[in-house]
């Protein structure tokens, strides 16, 4: 589990054709797979409980599965997260982490849940950004020692 690459939060990237395949049920009145799949739950409810809107809904969604499965693809990637091609490093995925904590950060434990590196790999990466004031170490209420950005 110390691999350097960090999945997308969504899973794995959707495939256009896998998508409009979860359309065609739409057809038999089972509507909203492919809304399912592309992350969007709420219209994927509404579209299973109406028969896709009464059908009209599916219908426009054959136009707009493209775009679905393209925005599921880029909000599946944070900002500053690199492709499938570039795997991300560890200290990336710190950086990452930090950012999207934002002003109250994370604390060395939250870091190793999350990124699913062991400890030993994840202590001399946040020692490395420090000195590289990337992340900066305050105490929280609590006493906790909290990393955040800069």
């Amino acid at each position: 589990m110390a691999s350097t690459q960090n999945q997308a939060p969504h899973g794995e990237p959707r495939s256009v054709g896998v998508a409009y395949l979860l359309w065609v049920p739409s057809l038999l009145g089972v509507a909203g797979l492919h809304r399912f799949y592309t992350g969007r739950w709420g219209s994927g409810l509404l579209w299973l409980f109406t028969g896709g809107l009464c059908y009209v809904g599916s219908v426009v969604d054959l136009f707009l599965i493209p775009e679905q499965v393209r925005s599921f693809n880029r909000s599946a990637l944070e900002p500053g997260q690199p492709s499938d091609h570039e795997p991300m490093t560890l200290s990336q995925s710190i950086l990452v982490l930090a950012r999207r904590r934002g002003t109250r950060g994370f604390t060395f434990n939250d870091a190793v849940l999350e990124l699913g590196h062991p400890p030993e790999a994840i202590r001399p990466a946040l020692e490395s950004l420090m000195q590289e004031d990337c992340l900066h170490v305050i105490n929280d209420l609590e006493g906790r020692i909290v990393y955040r950005e800069p």
